[in-house]
């Protein structure tokens, strides 16, 4: 499946391509008899700039060509031929299809340099988030067990407890950093092996929240679940972590004592999960981003993660075919909605 999705990415711009050829070419037929045929070369050469910022140097190419043909073949006497009974106009065929070439290759090249740069940048986020979060487990399991193994402390037994207490939830984290880290390099690599079997909803729900028991505390988890809610086809163990970051989430941006609610209704050929919190909500300005990596909402600075979580989730409910998005108002909540097709 996953390959048959990259192989699509790869032809998409390239029919694209085609399409804007086309485009422009019944654009160069209501005005040919307003202009000469070199201006309308210019709405093909502004395809082959848009291709070649957006899709790189292979597709730009290939729009040059086609355009060059269409041109020829359309737009210039005699019609519907490759022949040409100007000469001149072989000029300009070549020409243009130089020039093309040219824009498609420079333009390729800083297209190519925005996005080193980019991926600089990304990679500079990664490093400063990695060594914040990494760092703070880090220095307080080293505290606590410098304080166990200096014999100068005057521990008691209970204050030895604590520490070590502190120093496996420390290590909780850090555990869950690092794995957060593995997943979003194996969904982002497509190395992903999705191994589906059918679940029931209300006990893989069930799962996600016996999981987060010690995150939920006293808090009020509403689940409505009909009864006659089919099985749904996934990875269990990819799937529980995708709705448990997506429950966690709700449980870190909501109010303490806020209650959550958790709904699953079947809608034609899909599954529709919603998780609603009562919570801070996220501004508009944030919602294009919340599943970006390593993107926070700014107001929620003092919680702690890496900003990984929704983006995996995200990842890993795409792999299975399925779709998530957000909706939230400022101070009132935040709902998550997950569609899980039926196969």
């Amino acid at each position: 499946m996953q390959k048959t999705e990259m192989s699509g990415n790869k032809i998409y711009p390239y029919l694209i391509s085609v399409g804007l050829v086309l485009a422009m070419t019944l654009l160069g037929e209501f005005v040919k008899r307003k202009l000469e045929p070199t201006n309308i070369v210019m709405f093909y050469l502004l395809v082959v700039v848009i291709v070649a910022i957006r899709w790189g140097q292979g597709p730009a190419i290939v729009t040059s060509v086609l355009s060059v043909l269409a041109f020829d073949f359309f737009l210039i006497p005699p019609y519907l031929t490759l022949n040409v009974h100007d000469f001149e106009y072989l000029f300009t065929f070549g020409a243009f299809l130089t020039v093309g070439l040219i824009v498609s290759t420079l333009t390729s090249k800083v297209r190519a340099q925005i996005i080193q740069k980019q991926t600089e940048k990304l990679h500079s986020a990664l490093l400063s988030s990695i060594s914040h979060d990494l760092k703070t487990p880090l220095v307080s399991i080293t505290g606590t067990l410098s304080a166990l193994l200096d014999n100068r402390s005057n521990l008691n037994e209970q204050q030895k407890n604590e520490l070590l207490e502190t120093a496996r939830g420390e290590s909780e984290r850090l555990n869950h950093i690092v794995n957060n880290i593995l997943d979003m390099t194996r969904s982002e690599s497509g190395v992903l092996r999705i191994s589906k079997k059918l679940c029931d909803l209300r006990d893989f729900i069930g799962a996600c929240l016996e999981q987060l028991k010690d995150k939920i505390g006293s808090r009020n988890i509403k689940i409505n679940i009909p009864k006659e809610i089919p099985e749904v086809n996934v990875d269990f163990p990819y799937m529980l972590k995708a709705f448990s970051n997506v429950i966690d989430n709700a449980l870190k941006y909501s109010f303490e004592g806020s209650s959550i609610n958790i709904e699953a209704s079947c809608i034609g050929n899909k599954i529709r999960v919603s998780v609603q919190d009562y919570g801070y909500g996220i501004p508009q300005e944030d919602l294009g981003r919340i599943f970006d990596k390593f993107y926070r909402v700014g107001r929620a600075q003092n919680v702690l993660g890496t900003g990984l979580g929704l983006s995996i989730s995200k990842n890993i409910i795409e792999a299975h075919g399925g779709h998530i998005s957000v909706e939230s108002v400022l101070g009132k909540g935040t709902t998550f909605i997950i569609e899980l097709p039926l196969e």
